[in-house]
């Protein structure tokens, strides 16, 4: 018995607080579901550039989960002016520069009029809430103009890359949301990288000088040097050297020896005839 009427004080003490929660959560819904950003920008084409990005960044998905937002919008030349001249932007980085744009408060024309002049008004936007913000990025100065109705939209963090100014009200839905052209997109410093500068010019293959030839020296020719002669005594091997021809005197003195030789038979002979 004791143990079913514990069981019945459970029930009663949790089903109230699902109740509760089940209704929290429709409150919830039904604030999420009060407007819907890119409905309300789809109607104007020459913002569909900014629509897509809001879409395709899931950042209109933060955009209506709010109750109070103020959307500043650049039209297509102005978000194309930003792609064609800065670096692939990652998501991460288009997310950070499209909620810069989602100031957490309602703007219409009537009390951008109404701000103090001569000063800024600082303004917290949706980069704020995300903890990505360095120092003053997420925070946003309004300064409005002397005259006409106009105001300068500005990065609270000094040195911002760009600044905007107001052009129109394009859509509002009092006091929930509200749709503001702007002349350009307002880029804080650091949230995205400046544009690259252009690629060096592909160099054309250029002739190559050919090399000087290489200097030649003329070595001169070197004269043999002469055989080393060896002396007949040292070689027994060799032919013994030619006789010396007879010299002059002694071919004289052979020669009277036939002359004398010659008379003495001649005179033989004739002794011998006679």
């Amino acid at each position: 018995m004791a143990s079913r009427l514990s069981l019945l004080v459970l029930l009663v003490l949790v089903v109230p607080a699902a109740g509760d929660d089940a209704a929290k959560a429709a409150a919830v819904a039904d604030a999420g579901s009060a407007f819907n950003v890119t409905e309300i920008l789809g109607r104007f084409p020459e913002f569909s550039l900014f629509n897509f990005l809001l879409s395709k960044t899931h950042v209109d998905r933060e955009i209506n989960s709010r109750r109070t937002v103020t959307v500043l919008m650049p039209d297509n030349s102005a978000v194309d002016w930003l792609l064609r001249r800065s670096a692939r932007l990652p998501r991460a980085a288009l997310v950070e520069l499209l909620s810069v744009h989602v100031v957490l408060d309602y703007l219409d024309a009537a009390k951008l009029a109404a701000l103090p002049r001569g000063r800024p008004t600082l303004f917290t936007t949706l980069f704020q809430t995300t903890g990505n913000a360095r120092r003053r990025t997420g925070f946003l100065n309004i300064t409005p103009a002397a005259k006409g109705g106009g105001a300068v939209f500005a990065s609270a963090e000094p040195g911002a890359l760009v600044n905007a100014t107001f052009k129109k009200e394009v859509a509002a839905k009092p006091y929930n949301i509200s749709v503001l052209q702007i002349s350009n997109f307002v880029v804080p410093p650091g949230i995205i990288t400046r544009p690259r500068p252009p690629p060096p010019p592909r160099m054309r293959p250029t002739s190559i000088a050919p090399s000087p030839a290489p200097t030649v020296t003329t070595i001169p020719p070197t004269r043999p040097s002469p055989l080393p002669t060896q002396p007949a005594a040292e070689d027994t091997d060799e032919a013994p050297a030619a006789a010396p021809a007879p010299s002059r005197g002694h071919a004289v003195q052979v020669m009277g020896w036939w002359s004398g030789l010659g008379v003495t038979v001649a005179m033989t002979c004739m002794l011998g005839h006679l």
